[in-house]
């Protein structure tokens, strides 16, 4: 439906950003509106592991990791709530000379109500994409 980036320039070595975002107990401080993130299948993460969101605001939300190619890319693909099934949402990393550019990718997919309100989610999700790696910079600059 929608394709939303963002990209940042960290003053930090591409695998300092990789162990950040790669760990998901830290999206809490990434996105305010994240209340716990947490693995919820076993073993290190690879394709196929599965995660679990408490949002504030949104409940609940599970994601299956879908790429793993560790320091150039983590993706996770939305299971639940259905009405975000399948969306994708990326991380991309590139070094650049010992700082690291950092691209947040969302591929939204969206079913029922949230299908109408398009345009609505899709400007919420650009600003979110913004500031959840604003604050990957800020945190890890800092």
């Amino acid at each position: 439906m929608a394709k939303i980036e963002a990209s940042v320039v960290i003053d930090k070595p591409a695998e300092t950003v990789w162990k950040f975002v790669s760990d998901f107990s830290n999206y809490p401080r990434i996105d305010p509106d994240i209340l716990e993130f947490k693995q919820t299948s076993m073993g290190p993460i690879a394709v196929g592991s599965t995660f679990e969101a408490n949002r504030k605001k949104e409940g609940k939300a599970s994601f299956r990791t879908v790429e793993y190619d560790p320091i150039r890319k983590l993706s996770v693909e939305v299971t639940s709530p259905r009405m975000m099934e399948g969306t994708r949402e990326s991380l991309l990393i590139e070094d650049i000379g010992g700082k690291t550019k950092l691209t947040h990718v969302w591929d939204l997919k969206l079913g029922g109500t949230y299908r109408l309100m398009g345009p609505f989610v899709a400007r919420s999700i650009r600003k979110l994409a913004g500031t959840q790696i604003s604050n990957v910079k800020r945190i890890l600059e800092s």
